[in-house]
């Protein structure tokens, strides 16, 4: 390697043999073979397959998946829970040849929507309790065509006594607006009495266009009675109908005392269809503000397709406050994009449905972005109600059907991948604000499996609890590197990681031997269990943290809870496999400013260069490039970005081989290991000044009794002013504010002293379990409130709040 010194030279001379023709399915398929016996996904209640078992498992779901054209090149959306049939729905889809998208149900419909955008994924696999989501997303895609849905539980379904008596109390609510039905969603627009009466009147109007003299108007979902006080002295009859009896009840008072043609019975939705067939010449159904309650479309076509086989031909039923996905309102309920109308009508030859776009001077408020739907009775209603496409959001495929059958399509014989074909494609933030997709081969992730099972002898007998997002490539790791070593994954879902409580009592009652996450997760749980007291036990050997600076108190603080746990600090990029190097931490000496970065891995180099692109020296810092087998194929559907950030080696052995710009700063310290010095976007401009945040955050590590600290800048670019958070050794004690401002002011220029200091007990965490940089700004915008603590919760798995003890 020309004009590198010596040392590092022999830092990168890390070329190893490796099983270059291997894919992680033969990883899997070695497991299976030599320890099909042995658990493999393990949750809370006991092993739940076996690594045989989940061989076969997910070879059945590939079947499924390849006879519906997922295969070598395709790009599979993957919306998941942390469950044994997920694990092996993605483990399905690599068996296929075709490469996993992970999607975290914790993103943004936008961002998700984006992801599979810019790859034109057309096959997404989902888990039951997203299917209302997967719906939105399907339909608002121009390129999803089949959705597969995993054997998994499906979300609970409401006891109808219970779901009456909950509307009993809403609708004798005091308040017009909650009666009504609006106002339920609390983190949404609050509506005014006038407005919810003003929309009462406009889906009144919209019934009586369609009246006919004499007929019968039926209310479906009546409520309150609010749309039937409007209707009653309009019409000749109206038969209103609803679950709440209480509200049926107060609503036949009302018409008796004024005299009105009102007959009102308790009735489910789904039950409407034959109390219509039961009316004399009903001419009008309306259902104003209920389907957004409803459980889904297969509801929802029922009950239309229900009341239509009772209604006669070229009666109408009016759906009135139709909500769009795309309008953001009311997230959580049914939101039925416009399109869907169409369809609908399609498979009812002679149905007319009349989609109503609201004018702006209609209704006030979000009122106006929502719509109305008229449909007109065809001459004829089939006896069995048509179904959606098999395959739709509507209808997703089942993937638990052996072999393909019981499913439409043809049965296809598995093509495996081969070693350059892509495992998966995961997500990175973009400076341009879209996801940039990381597309890494087969190869890459074997050599990284083979290199660090073997360094860190990761053996069957290991128990990893997989706390990592399947969109953070730390799981990729989990998924690959435990199972194929013949090891176990303990699997909570993500209801249970977000309950601190839960994590705890796994990591110290599950045997597990194996810990993976980023810093802060990890410092978060530790402090967990010192409040509860927990002795942490001799099982965890291993613990990996990755992706943001490790803690120079890390090891302490493991030692006081897990005595014979190892450290193990990694780094390394997205673009480069997930780790590329790691560091081994036996003490830590006082003179370092952070935890080493460590060496680099078999078959992998680390270049610290100039601006120039000429090789630093050793201490002397420069710009990090990464090298090797890991090196990851680009940015999928990306070409100007990929040529930007993956380059040509100069210093490959072999020609055509690139090296990734990592945006890091680092530097090759003369005891031969490697420095991480901070990310270039993380450098900011105060003042005039520039500043990079890592030195601030390392200057208040080096304070007694401090754990971590993270800078953050604050306020508009053009009234920048920074921010610190810093956490206590042990979670407890340590420094107050006043006393890190006066730390500061002894070791950092006035220009680079934080405006604002809060010191927590733990750090909030994103999704990713990396500290979350947004939610730490938000707190230190936050006006004081003296006496009280300040409480940020924790985005990632199993992770409580931040706590403010300022």
């Amino acid at each position: 390697m020309t004009g590198f010194p010596p040392l590092v030279t022999a830092g990168n001379a890390t070329s190893r043999p490796y099983d270059t023709a291997a894919t992680v399915v033969d990883l899997l398929d070695r497991a299976a073979r030599t320890h099909g016996d042995r658990p493999a996904l393990r949750t809370a209640g006991g092993v739940a397959l076996s690594h045989g078992e989940l061989a076969a498992e997910s070879s059945r779901m590939a079947m499924v998946l390849a006879a519906h054209g997922v295969g070598h090149g395709t790009p599979v959306g993957v919306l998941v829970d942390h469950r044994p049939d997920c694990v092996a729905a993605i483990l399905a889809v690599v068996r296929t040849g075709a490469h996993y998208v992970p999607l975290d149900p914790r993103w943004p419909d936008r961002r998700i929507a984006q992801v599979l955008s810019s790859l034109r994924a057309t096959s997404l696999i989902t888990a039951p309790e997203f299917a209302r989501r997967v719906f939105e997303l399907a339909a608002g895609s121009e390129h999803i065509r089949h959705v597969f849905r995993t054997p998994g539980p499906a979300a609970p379904g409401a006891c109808l006594t219970e779901l009456a008596e909950v509307w009993d109390g809403i609708t004798a609510s005091d308040d017009i607006c909650v009666a009504a039905g609006f106002n339920l969603d609390r983190e949404g627009f609050r509506f005014e009495p006038e407005q919810v009466r003003d929309y009462a009147r406009h889906a009144a109007r919209l019934v009586l266009e369609r009246y006919r003299t004499g007929s019968a108007v039926v209310e479906i979902g009546a409520g309150s009675g609010l749309v039937a006080a409007e209707l009653a002295p309009k019409v000749a009859r109206l038969v209103a109908l609803d679950a709440s009896q209480a509200a049926m009840e107060r609503l036949a008072r009302w018409a008796d005392e004024r005299d009105l043609p009102v007959t009102a019975s308790a009735c489910f939705a789904h039950e409407a269809g034959r109390a219509v067939d039961d009316i004399e010449d009903p001419g009008v159904v309306v259902l104003a503000s209920v389907i957004q309650y409803f459980p889904d479309t297969g509801y929802l076509r029922g009950v239309l397709h229900d009341v239509m086989a009772a209604l006669p031909t070229g009666a109408a039923i009016v759906v009135a406050d139709v909500i769009s996905p795309d309008s953001g309102q009311f997230p959580g309920s049914l939101r039925i994009p416009p399109d869907w109308w169409q369809g609908l009508a399609d498979a009812y030859p002679g149905l007319r449905a009349e989609v109503r776009r609201r004018e702006p001077d209609d209704l006030a408020g979000p009122l106006a972005d929502r719509y109305d739907v008229i449909l007109t009775v065809p001459p004829e209603v089939p006896r069995s109600m048509p179904d959606a496409r098999t395959g739709s959001a509507e209808r997703p495929l089942p993937l638990a059907a052996s072999n393909g059958a019981g499913v439409p399509g043809t049965a296809a014989e598995l093509v495996p991948p081969g070693p350059d074909h892509l495992a998966y494609t995961i997500s990175t933030s973009g400076s341009t604000g879209a996801p940039k997709a990381v597309a890494v081969r087969h190869s890459s992730v074997v050599n990284l499996v083979e290199w660090f099972n073997r360094r860190h002898e990761v053996v069957p007998d290991d128990v990893m609890v997989q706390v990592a997002s399947f969109s953070f490539d730390l799981s990729v790791y989990d998924l690959f590197g435990v199972l194929g070593a013949g090891g176990s994954l303990l699997l909570l879902p993500d209801a249970d990681l977000a309950e601190p409580d839960r994590v705890r009592e796994a990591l110290v009652t599950h045997g597990v031997t194996l810990w993976n996450s980023a810093p802060a997760a990890f410092t978060a749980v530790l402090a967990f269990l010192r409040a509860s007291g927990d002795d942490g036990g001799t099982a965890l050997r291993r613990v990996f943290l990755s992706g943001d600076w490790v803690p120079l108190t890390a090891l302490d603080e493991l030692a006081r809870v897990f005595p014979a746990a190892q450290l193990v600090a990694l780094g390394g990029a997205t673009e480069a496999c997930v780790w590329s190097n790691d560091y081994v931490v036996q003490a830590v000496d006082p003179r370092w400013k952070s935890i080493p970065y460590g060496h680099p891995m078999q078959n992998a180099r680390y270049y610290v260069l100039r601006a120039d692109g000429t090789p630093c020296g050793l201490d002397e810092p420069g710009d990090l490039y990464i090298a090797g087998a890991c090196v990851a194929v680009g940015y999928l559907n990306d070409a100007a970005l990929t040529a930007e950030r993956f380059l040509p080696d100069p210093w490959a052995p072999r020609s055509g081989e690139r090296m990734y710009r990592t945006g890091d700063r680092a530097c090759w310290t003369a005891e031969g290991w490697i420095e991480f010095l901070g990310r270039l976007d993380h450098q900011v401009k105060i003042r005039g000044y520039r500043i990079e945040l890592g030195e601030i955050e390392q200057s208040a590590c080096r304070m007694p009794g401090v754990a971590e600290a993270v800078a953050v800048p604050l306020g508009r670019v053009t009234e920048r002013e920074l921010g610190l958070a810093v956490r206590a050794v042990g979670g407890d004690g340590g420094p107050d504010e006043p006393a890190v401002r006066s730390y500061l002011r002894a070791a950092l220029p006035e220009y680079m002293q934080p405006s604002r200091i809060r010191v927590l007990s733990t750090l909030p965490v994103s999704a990713t379990g990396k500290v979350d940089r947004a939610a730490l700004a938000r707190l230190l915008t936050a006006a004081d409130r003296p006496g009280r603590n300040v409480r940020v919760r924790a985005a990632g798995s199993g992770l409580p709040p931040a706590v403010s003890r300022s």
